[in-house]
């Protein structure tokens, strides 16, 4: 049996996993990524993923590309209940209203992008950075001590070989072989319905004639279930149910079956439809006890499992991995101390099970079946996916400050340690750019007009300890090579005065900050210390 070595190896060539090998490799952390299936997702799955998604997307050189390609589904945005896509509207309504209106709070939009056109655009990224990526290839097994992750991989020919690496991701979906090989346990409300997902081929153009839908909800004698179709109006899934109590199994769901609840949803017999596949899924609401056993890491649906209601599940697995992945990178380099990877767990375990929380809610909500108490719970996707305020982990709570709730509008976080740093336009040699393209390689100290002192500190606490930190003072014009802030904006939004100083990690959540002055002679120290904490050193 043949032996090799990565530092980081994940399990699970999903989106999830390959978000994760486009981060490290983002931070120049080898990885080896594993995957039974021969290729990418070839079901539509996940097909929105909101402005903080796009704005991750977008450090590591993939929203462009990403954007593209969903060039075609910009007018899919209505969502709609009918009897058929020939037949009646039962009723109609725009998705993410105001999504065009939020240029206060991000430089990103909305993707609408199935799951099985954006997971090649990762793919190639990856690869492009310098992941190993092996598809058609199958974790087998896998033990891990303290020096690290011995794992049994099967290739398509049959042939096993063994890895070594520091640590192993899993990422390998709802099911986990990894997690449910360290016993982790999950909670939650447990497997709320069974279904199947319908991959098929049908030309729409005459049908739908110029609507454009994101999600159809169809509802007929014949069938109950969710459609959506490409931008090409050529290919479609339909989801339906399936209750097992009631003697209905996968077994049902036959070509000719298929065929027929597909026609049945579209209304019209003179569209032929072709079935391609088939996708079992339950829709759960279920989150692992813990992300974090020793060197392994769990990510994505293996770590929870949220209805897709709302679209929060992609979006939280994404997340996932860019948190997970600048930390990686400083233990692997000897800048952080191991106990930094346990901040995963504290930051994204509460997120995971809110978040899961909040897609039950649509659930709720969308199903006509809300209470008046469920109604007054359900959070704005924006809250859910960009007001996030981690309740501890790797950054430094200030001392008195009243502890933020796990989520609010976005709109109201002032750049509070633990919350993701404020979007700002600011002008570098008189060309507008947004404060978040400062972030995502090393730590960055924003100060104000005022501050320019920081910039000896940054360098001595960067220098101290092997990290980089870079520095930008942000003034009202950009003398001595200032950041300009022309509309007066950053202080206000970033909650300093003109001395003030602020730390972003890598990921883009503040991780410290100094609301004014602090002596020069003490800056250095005063930073060092807090660096030193948060690397957990």
């Amino acid at each position: 049996m043949s032996n090799s070595g990565t530092r980081v190896l994940i399990a699970g060539g999903s989106l999830v996993g390959l978000s994760t090998a486009v981060f490290l490799a983002h931070h120049n952390v080898p990885c080896t990524l594993v995957e039974r299936h021969p290729g990418t997702s070839i079901h539509p799955r996940a097909v929105g993923y909101y402005p903080r998604t796009a704005e991750l997307l977008r450090t590591v050189g993939v929203e462009e590309a990403a954007k593209a390609a969903a060039a075609g589904f910009e007018q899919h945005k209505t969502r709609a209940g009918v009897v058929s896509l020939a037949g009646e509207v039962l009723f109609s309504k725009e998705e993410l209203a105001g999504g065009d209106e939020l240029t206060d709070l991000t430089p990103a939009k909305l993707l609408l992008l199935p799951q099985d056109r954006l997971e090649p655009i990762l793919r190639a990224r990856a690869e492009k950075l310098g992941a190993d990526l092996r598809f058609s290839t199958e974790l087998v097994s896998f033990a891990q001590d303290a020096n690290g992750v011995t794992a049994v991989v099967k290739d398509a020919d049959g042939t096993e070989s063994t890895l070594q690496a520091d640590y192993l991701v899993a990422a390998d979906g709802p099911r986990s072989a990894v997690r449910e090989s360290l016993g982790i346990r999950r909670e939650g409300r447990g497997v709320l319905s069974r279904h199947v997902s319908i991959a098929f081929g049908a030309d729409f153009g005459a049908v739908l004639g110029d609507r454009r839908y994101s999600v159809v909800h169809v509802k007929n004698d014949t069938v109950t279930g969710i459609l959506v179709h490409d931008d090409t109006l050529t290919e479609g899934t339909l989801i339906v149910g399936y209750d097992p109590e009631k003697g209905e199994s996968l077994d049902d769901f036959t070509d000719a079956r298929c065929a027929e609840l597909v026609s049945a949803a579209i209304g019209s017999d003179a569209v032929e439809v072709t079935i391609r596949s088939r996708f079992p899924w339950d829709m759960a609401e279920l989150v692992s006890e813990t992300f974090v056993q020793d060197r392994v890491l769990i990510a994505g649906d293996a770590a929870h499992q949220i209805p897709p209601t709302g679209g929060y599940g992609a979006n939280t697995g994404i997340a996932d991995a860019f948190n997970l992945a600048w930390k990686l990178a400083l233990v692997l380099a000897g800048t952080a101390g191991s106990a930094l990877l346990d901040s995963y767990q504290e930051e994204r375990g509460p997120v995971g099970t809110y978040t899961a929380q909040q897609g039950s809610l649509q659930l709720a909500l969308r199903s006509g079946t809300a209470t008046e108490e469920q109604r007054a719970a359900t959070d704005d996707a924006m809250t859910v996916t960009m007001g996030q305020a981690y309740r501890s982990g790797a950054f430094i709570p200030e001392a008195g400050a009243q502890r933020l709730p796990l989520t609010s509008d976005p709109r109201t976080l002032r750049g509070e340690p633990g919350t993701r740093a404020p979007h700002v336009v600011v002008e570098r040699d008189g060309t507008p750019v947004t404060t978040l393209d400062l972030f995502g390689s090393g730590f960055v100290l924003l100060a104000g007009a005022d501050g320019g002192s920081w910039a000896a500190a940054a360098a001595a606490a960067g220098s101290a300890l092997g990290t980089d930190l870079a520095f930008h003072r942000i003034a009202p014009t950009a003398e001595r090579g200032a950041l300009a802030d022309p509309d007066g904006r950053w202080a206000d939004a970033y909650g300093v005065g003109p001395a003030g100083a602020v730390l972003v990690r890598p990921d883009g959540i503040v991780a410290w900050r100094v609301t004014g002055a602090v002596p020069s002679g003490e800056q250095g120290a005063v930073l060092e210390a807090a660096l030193r904490r948060i690397l957990a050193r």
